[in-house]
C-alpha cells in the first residue's frame, strides 16, 4: 500500500506542472499515507473465532472481545466481505488471503464461514 501511495507521490510529482501545486499534491499524499499506515498499526491483530453451535462470531482485537450473533457474508472468488451487525455498531471486515498467515488459514476461515452460512439457513 506505501508503495502504491509513492507512485502516486512520484506521478503527481512527474506531471503536474507548477512546482508549489506538485510539492502541495506530494505532502498530502504522504500525510494520507502516514496516517494509513499509523491506523493500521494502532489497529494490531484481529482474530476471528466461529461459535458453529451458537450461529456466533467473536471477533478478538487488542485483547477486547466482541459478540456477534448476526452476520452476513458476501463471498467472491478472491476475497469475502464480513458484515458483522451489532445492537451498537456494525462492522465491515474484507477477507482475503494477505490477511491471514496462511493460504491454507485463509482456506479454512472460507470454509468455516460457508459451514456458518448453511448451518444458519438451516
Amino acid at each position: 500500500m506505501l508503495g502504491g501511495y509513492a507512485l502516486i507521490a512520484v506521478a503527481i510529482g512527474s506531471y503536474v506542472e507548477p512546482v508549489a501545486l506538485a510539492v502541495t499534491g506530494m505532502a498530502l499524499v504522504g500525510l494520507l499515507a502516514l496516517h494509513e499506515a499509523r491506523q493500521r498499526l494502532r489497529q494490531g491483530i484481529m482474530q476471528l473465532k466461529f461459535n458453529l453451535s451458537a450461529c456466533s462470531i467473536e471477533l478478538e482485537q487488542r485483547g477486547q472481545p466482541y459478540f456477534y450473533g448476526k452476520y452476513k457474508v458476501y463471498a467472491t472468488r478472491w476475497f469475502a466481505i464480513l458484515k458483522l451487525i451489532d445492537k451498537q455498531k456494525t462492522r465491515t471486515l474484507i477477507l482475503n488471503p494477505d490477511r491471514c498467515n496462511s493460504i491454507q488459514s485463509y482456506r479454512q476461515l472460507r470454509y468455516a464461514l460457508q459451514q456458518m452460512e448453511q448451518a444458519d439457513a438451516a
